[in-house]
């Protein structure tokens, strides 16, 4: 896990550093921790629900799910980055007993997303508030534990996971490095991952 999150570090440095900010910095101002929180968040929500329209035309177990999991998963380790939820922290594999169907897990995910969210201040029409670290950890635990029961549930063992994330790290340097954007996005590159 240590592996992951190095490498997870080294591309939010870059990816941040091209639009003109630097992870360190952001990471050290409570003002820009709670924006990158949310933005990634919001990513790992994104992914959820692309993983979840996956399942939906495709079944569980598709190469493309598990890449859309390996998708989460890098926002994941972000959010932890900013959290300080450590490698050594984190139960994996999952602590569940493994007997979760894919609805009782996207439904976990979820509702974790959601315990995220409520420990940040983002009702601007309420007073009060502020960022509430340990119910962050606490939601962060809840997505670790859904991301293995993700992996469990399509076969994908510590190793694999590991394997399929290093092939998509690898890949959005690549996509880092050229003029990716959302303009010219497609799956491609994704399906063509060796793992």
């Amino acid at each position: 896990m240590e592996e992951l999150f190095g490498l997870q570090y080294r591309l939010n440095l870059r990816t941040l550093r091209k639009i003109g900010l630097d992870f360190d910095a952001v990471t050290a101002d409570p003002e820009q921790r709670y924006v990158w929180i949310e933005n990634y968040r919001k990513a790992l929500s994104a992914e959820l629900a692309e993983l979840i329209r996956e399942v939906q035309e495709n079944g569980i177990g598709s190469r493309n799910g598990r890449i859309e999991i390996v998708d989460m998963l890098h926002f994941l380790i972000s959010l932890s980055q900013i959290v300080q939820v450590r490698p050594a922290d984190i139960p994996f594999p999952s602590k569940t007993s493994g007997e979760d169907s894919f609805q009782v897990c996207a439904l976990r995910t979820f509702l974790a997303l959601d315990e995220l969210q409520n420990s940040l201040k983002w009702k601007w029409w309420a007073t009060g508030g502020g960022f509430k670290e340990e119910r962050a950890t606490a939601a962060l635990l809840e997505l670790w534990d859904c991301c293995a029961a993700f992996c469990s549930l399509f076969g994908m063992d510590f190793e694999t996971m590991k394997k399929t994330y290093i092939a998509k790290n690898r890949l959005n340097f690549q996509r880092q490095d050229g003029e990716y954007d959302e303009d010219n996005k497609t799956e491609e590159d994704n399906l063509a991952l060796k793992f």
